[in-house]
């Protein structure tokens, strides 16, 4: 986890110890800590989890890059930070291994380009160290580096009981140069710049994973893939698998329902993995993604998913999906629920046990854009009054009758709609044309073409900008 300010706190799982790692930044003038400076601001300048904090300095400013990178050979992953002085002036960087809140550091030595806390590397360097420090309980961190104490080579190993070892690498930083340091997640010897890909790499390397996701452009900047990485990069769930798949990732939510989701305490977790099973499959008919190992899986869902009502509804979605898959008694005995599936109703309740994080945001954005409908699709269910007038895109959002992607753009008040509804691989038997409507702009126009356009009438009550509204009532002669 890398905070606002640039720390970085390792996830150390069920370890007793832990800590962070930050960077202290020595100028002309005086020593400068990201944690207590005021100039301290944080951005993400694309859609990958790539961060970049700036901290003001004597002179300009000092540029802390942080992603996240797989190293390669058996090194494994870790966490990457790039410092760049941009400062007209040579600096000094102290990268710190202090103890986490609740963590705790009872051996730490210097080894080489290493700071080594109780026997794990916990961050290494990609250039030898002028000096460092380490300090116990004893003596403070802050104090020994502001106060010129770091030597040049290798301290002794310092021993804590309490677990309140410290210690900092300093680095000379030239001004206009950068260098790197890695929280490893495993046992890094390597030089970090030489083993760990840039930072462009890793975020090329998402813009290439989304190129098949849906996309939007909308007034008011929502960002659906950035919060679309964030979901690829959260712990499993059933909503993340509903939403993987409604937003394109149809191969990484399979992948995900197969290997397991975890059991998060919940009594429901059989029941949701079904629901998120019957939701991958009403949103995208695709048999591939439940073919091989998926086959094994899906039966093992099945089971464990109850028979409850819910799950009933689920096993009839999944009817056709296994007589595709040849499991033609299968088939007939979920086709003995049929009375109970309702592809709404399936979406709704595999997406109701998660109401925060990027699940939920995908999921609130999707459903103002489209929702299915007793006989079609509602098209841009809530159009906030901030968006009229201005152009919508929305480009291959997985629904349960096809991938849908429709634009808006304006004739003075009026919106013109173009739309298309892509329909699956495997499409719905013996269903009616689905009935497109967009309530929110006209709720007079409807259509059953797969793709088209259409001028709609003004949205009631709006006036675009520029233009003077009727005048009300009658007038006096």
């Amino acid at each position: 986890v890398v905070d606002s300010r640039g720390t970085v706190w390792p996830i150390t799982g069920e370890r007793e110890t832990g800590w962070r790692a930050e960077w202290w930044v020595g100028a002309d003038d005086r020593w400068y800590a990201p944690a207590v400076e005021a100039a301290v601001r944080q951005t993400r300048p694309g859609v990958g989890p790539v961060l970049e904090t700036r901290m003001r300095v004597s002179g300009g400013d000092v540029v802390a890059t942080t992603w996240a990178a797989q190293a390669d050979g058996s090194a494994g992953p870790a966490v990457v930070v790039e410092l760049a002085n941009e400062t007209p002036v040579p600096i000094a960087v102290a990268v710190t291994v202090q103890a986490a809140a609740g963590g705790r550091i009872r051996r730490l030595a210097v080894d080489g380009r290493r700071l080594i806390a109780d026997g794990t590397p916990a961050v290494v360097v990609d250039r030898d160290p002028g000096c460092s420090a380490l300090v116990d309980a004893s003596g403070d961190l802050w104090d020994e580096v502001i106060g010129g104490q770091a030597v040049i080579g290798s301290p002794n190993p310092i021993r804590c009981r309490i677990g309140a070892a410290a210690g900092a690498l300093i680095v000379p930083l030239p001004h206009r140069t950068a260098f790197r340091f890695a929280v490893p997640a495993g046992d890094l010897v390597d030089n970090p710049s030489a083993v760990l890909p840039s930072a462009e790499r890793v975020a090329s390397g998402w813009v290439n994973r989304l190129e098949g996701a849906a996309t939007v452009d909308l007034p008011d900047g929502i960002d659906a893939h950035r919060v679309l990485v964030d979901l690829v990069l959260a712990e499993s769930s059933a909503a993340a698998v509903v939403e993987l798949a409604r937003w394109g990732l149809a191969e990484e939510a399979a992948y995900r329902l197969v290997t397991g989701l975890p059991d998060i305490g919940s009594a429901d977790v059989g029941v949701n993995r079904l629901q998120a099973a019957a939701t991958l499959w009403t949103l995208t008919r695709n048999p591939a993604l439940f073919a091989g190992a998926g086959t094994d899986a899906l039966e093992g869902i099945v089971r464990a998913g109850g028979d409850d009502a819910d799950a009933r509804r689920a096993v009839a979605d999944l009817a056709d999906l296994f007589e595709a898959l040849g499991d033609h008694m299968a088939a007939h005995d979920a086709g003995a629920h049929s009375g109970a599936t309702s592809v709404g109703k399936t979406v709704a309740r595999a997406v109701s046990t998660d109401d925060r994080g990027p699940a939920a945001e995908l999921r609130n954005l999707a459903e103002r854009l489209v929702r299915p409908s007793a006989d079609g699709l509602d098209l841009l269910v809530a159009v906030p009054d901030a968006w009229l007038g201005q152009p919508i895109d929305v480009h291959g959002l997985a629904t349960p009758l096809g991938r849908l992607s429709l634009a808006v753009r304006w004739h003075a008040e009026r919106p013109a709609l173009l739309w298309e509804l892509e329909p699956h691989p495997l499409p719905r038997p013996g269903v009616d044309p689905a009935v497109l409507r967009v309530p929110s702009l006209d709720r007079a126009f409807s259509t059953t073409e797969p793709s088209g356009e259409a001028l709609l009438a003004a949205p009631a009550g709006w006036v675009p900008s520029g233009v003077a509204p009727p005048v009300e009532g009658g007038s006096f002669i």
